[in-house]
Parts: C-alpha cells; sequence; structure tokens
C-alpha cells in the first residue's frame, strides 16, 4: 500500500489532537488545563516515529518501513526524558514530579486508556487504575502523590461523559480503517 508522508503527518496530527483533546477534557474535571500537552510530537524527531506507528495502528493493512521500530523508539525516548508529565524526565525518582505534573500524568494516562479500550479495543486493563496499579504503583511515589493519582483517577472515573470523549475521537474514527 502506498501512502504519501503527507497523508502519514495528517493522521498523526489528527490523532494526536483527540489525544490532546481528551487529556484537557480529564484535566478540566479537575480544575486544570494543559494547552502544551504533547505540542513536541508535532516536531522531529517525534513528528515522523509516532506518526509512522499511530497510522499503522489505525490502518491495519498499512505496512510500516522497516526502521519504523527505530524511529518510534528514537521519538519515544526522546519525548519521555523531555516531557515533563513522563517519568523518565525524572530519571525514575518520581518523588521529585510536581503536583501539578502527576494530575497531567493521571490525565494522559487516562486518555491513553481511553484510547487503548474504547478506540482500539486492545487493552489489557479496563481501567487507568488497573493499569497504574500494574505498572506505575511499585515506583517511590509519596504518600502525597498517591493520595493525588487516585482522588484524579476517581475524580475522572466519576464524572466522565464517554459520548462526549468518543465525540473528541470522532475526527479519528472518520478516517481510521479499524
Amino acid at each position: 500500500m502506498n501512502i504519501s508522508i503527507d497523508t502519514i503527518y495528517e493522521f498523526h496530527r489528527v490523532r494526536t489532537g483527540c489525544h490532546i483533546a481528551t487529556v484537557n477534557y480529564f484535566a478540566e474535571l479537575l480544575g486544570y488545563h494543559f494547552p502544551e500537552h504533547d505540542n513536541d510530537k508535532n516536531v522531529e524527531p517525534m513528528r515522523t516515529g509516532y506518526a509512522y506507528t499511530n497510522y499503522a495502528k489505525y490502518h491495519p493493512k498499512y505496512n510500516l518501513p522497516e526502521n519504523y521500530a527505530e524511529l518510534f523508539h528514537a521519538a519515544h525516548k526522546t519525548h519521555h526524558e523531555h516531557a515533563t508529565h513522563h517519568v523518565g524526565f525524572y530519571a525514575g525518582d518520581v518523588s521529585k514530579i510536581p503536583d501539578v505534573h502527576v494530575i497531567e500524568m493521571v490525565c494522559d494516562w487516562s486518555a491513553a486508556n481511553f484510547e487503548q479500550f474504547y478506540i482500539m479495543h486492545d487493552h489489557e486493563y479496563n481501567t487507568v487504575n488497573e493499569w497504574f496499579n500494574a505498572q506505575m504503583a511499585h515506583l517511590n511515589w509519596t504518600d502525597a502523590q498517591k493520595n493525588i493519582i487516585h482522588r484524579a483517577m476517581d475524580t475522572i472515573a466519576q464524572n466522565r461523559d464517554d459520548q462526549k470523549i468518543m465525540k473528541i475521537w470522532s475526527p479519528v474514527l472518520e478516517i481510521a480503517e479499524l
């Protein structure tokens, strides 16, 4: 299948926009807003690595270029090391993460969980809380951070409107081939 790079970049732009909008939907439930969330994914080296991978996830018949895994690894590593809402930014010492970035992390995790579970139908965890307990709870979070994380996850779970969130994702669903 011959797809232009412009088509792949445009899909990435739309999908990333939906993710950012979902992060901010959850953030607003908590009284926050993160307008700069994931903006680095529209510049290199993040753009190409994430663009190919995101396009392929939503277009299963698309054959990724041979070097896509290297491109994605470089993009993922760079993003996680430079974005304050990722554990990698703190070199493994999550106890140093400021509260506002903990909140952004929870919103990001919640948006990723929603996309994987409700949009992609490809996630082993039903809730972000299950994912956190399996993947992140073992880190050296302070008790105050754990409290913020669990309160934020509970507030999001109790107040979110899945129909509104699905509308956020409708631009992706219109151009995906799932």
